[in-house]
């Protein structure tokens, strides 16, 4: 397992060069891949360019958003799978191996049984063309009550049932493990052990309010890492090691749980978090100094060939 930094799950702005300096500076091995701002580089600059700085930085890709509304018309969801292609050759150039994207917790227009053969049909096209880079999808779920407001029948908003679309989806799909949802939904972390083997995509870590009962919380509730204790991250970490996972976790929090907090300060005290937990959990923590210099055909290391392309 190694220590990811999304600016979703922590909502955070900035230059590219800015981020990656901060996630560098507080322990992270990964950074989550802006795939817009990544394409408009690369069309504009070229590929090696796009990603020159991580590659400098030697950190390793984390995860990046499905670019398809899996639950959109069929109008929307062919546009968007048109240009699926472009966004998956991307992802290989920049090694990014990992996307996720949320289910919608229900539906206004579909039955349940409909709306879980829509989604079972459209993940085996996009998991075809995600084997061909080398690319596993991981869904997550949208738990919390407020989102299911105004969505007449209701769809897939626990984990467990999360494993059951995973049970018949392309072998390219799995799960993304969030603390938060299965603390939201009651679950127990040891649910995590029955996602199929090596389909754990993403791990997300979470805190809640200790005085609000699971079943009412807000995603604007949903805490930084270790604020409270009310949810283990060493517990999750644990199921997920014995589940085989070695992939992203990242912390993950609501911008409202954040304000007054400046951006230095958020990834400082999310990268103190994680070592925490990492250490709770017994899991080794290699220094990043010690990772292998990457080097390009020449034997340079990475960074001079492309300071010398640039």
């Amino acid at each position: 397992m190694f220590r990811n930094l999304s600016t979703i799950g922590l909502p955070l702005s900035g230059r590219p060069s800015e981020l990656i300096e901060l996630a560098l500076s507080f322990g992270f091995d990964a950074m989550d891949i802006d795939m817009p701002d990544f394409l408009q580089q690369a069309d504009t600059f070229g590929v090696t360019h796009a990603r020159r700085l991580m590659v400098s930085a030697r950190l390793k890709s984390g995860a990046f958003q499905l670019p398809v509304r899996l639950a959109g018309d069929e109008t929307t969801f062919a546009q968007e799978m048109e240009k699926l292609p472009r966004y998956l050759e991307l992802a290989e150039a920049a090694e990014a191996t990992r996307a996720v994207a949320t289910l919608s917790p229900g539906s206004a227009e579909h039955s349940f049984k409909d709306f879980f053969e829509l989604h079972r049909t459209r993940l085996h096209t996009i998991g075809d063309m995600l084997a061909k880079r080398g690319v596993m999808l991981g869904l997550t779920i949208a738990p919390e009550a407020e989102a299911r407001e105004g969505l007449t029948n209701e769809f897939i908003r626990t984990f467990e049932a999360l494993l059951g679309l995973v049970a018949v989806a392309h072998e390219r799909v799995g799960v993304v493990v969030d603390a938060w949802a299965l603390h939201v939904t009651g679950e127990s972390f040891d649910l995590i052990a029955n996602a199929p083997k090596g389909r754990i995509v993403e791990v997300r870590l979470s805190d809640a309010p200790r005085d609000v009962p699971a079943a009412e919380l807000t995603h604007a509730q949903r805490l930084m890492p270790g604020d409270t204790g009310a949810i283990s991250m060493a517990g999750v970490l644990t199921q997920a090691k014995a589940a085989g996972f070695d992939g992203p976790v990242t912390p993950w929090a609501d911008r409202s749980t954040l304000v007054g907090r400046g951006r230095e300060k958020i990834v400082k005290l999310a990268g103190d978090r994680l070592e925490a937990a990492w250490r709770e959990a017994g899991l080794p923590i290699v220094p990043r100094w010690f990772t292998p210099v990457q080097r390009d055909a020449f034997g340079r290391p990475i960074e001079e060939a492309m300071a010398v392309v640039e």
